[in-house]
């Protein structure tokens, strides 16, 4: 495996910023509006991860910029234990987009319906650390009446994972054209 370049670096620091920044000042307003929490982590999360596992081509530069946004976005919350939860769901979900996106072999024929796959997978085990905080605070019973309440709210998120990464897919070839037209150039 290569060690990391510079324009590795680059485009992890370029991403992360872009997520970070869109959830900070827009996070809370868009959830306002909408009435759906994590709109910008979900749906920009998961459209930056497409674009930056095409561009970058390699395994670990989703990880680490999901990992970085995570910790970014959620260091300065008031309930820290929580908020750490939810950024290592954001985090094991861009590990487990990396993985499936990367598999050996995989990377030959990555077709749209593959990578919604990878991004309907990856935005379910994002839920799983938040789903486990709530396990162990309200106890199985206690779970077991708050889940089919939050199933909606899951579903909802996953769904904005799934639309995210379509986002992505659809925004890949005018980045691809640009790319292009800046190297003749």
């Amino acid at each position: 495996m290569k060690k990391f370049s510079t324009r590795d670096i680059a485009l992890v620091a370029a991403f992360s910023a872009i997520w970070i920044a869109s959830e900070t000042y827009l996070g809370p307003t868009i959830s306002l509006i909408t009435g759906v929490h994590g709109v910008i982590q979900r749906f920009l999360g998961w459209m930056l991860m497409v674009i930056m596992a095409k561009i970058a081509g390699r395994f670990g530069n989703v990880t680490i910029m999901a990992t970085v946004s995570s910790l970014a976005t959620r260091i300065f919350r008031s309930m820290q234990v929580y908020a750490l939860f939810v950024g290592l769901g954001y985090a094991v979900g861009g590990l487990t987009f990396d993985l499936l996106y990367f598999l050996p072999g995989s990377q030959k024929n990555i077709g749209k319906k593959y990578t919604v796959f990878v991004s309907l997978v990856s935005g379910t085990v994002a839920s799983i650390p938040y789903m486990l905080f709530r396990f162990f605070i309200l106890g199985f019973y206690g779970f077991l009446i708050w889940f089919p309440i939050y199933a909606p709210d899951m579903a909802k998120s996953i769904g904005l994972s799934v639309l995210g990464a379509l986002t992505g897919l659809s925004i890949l070839p005018l980045i691809e054209a640009g790319t292009i037209h800046l190297r003749r150039k």
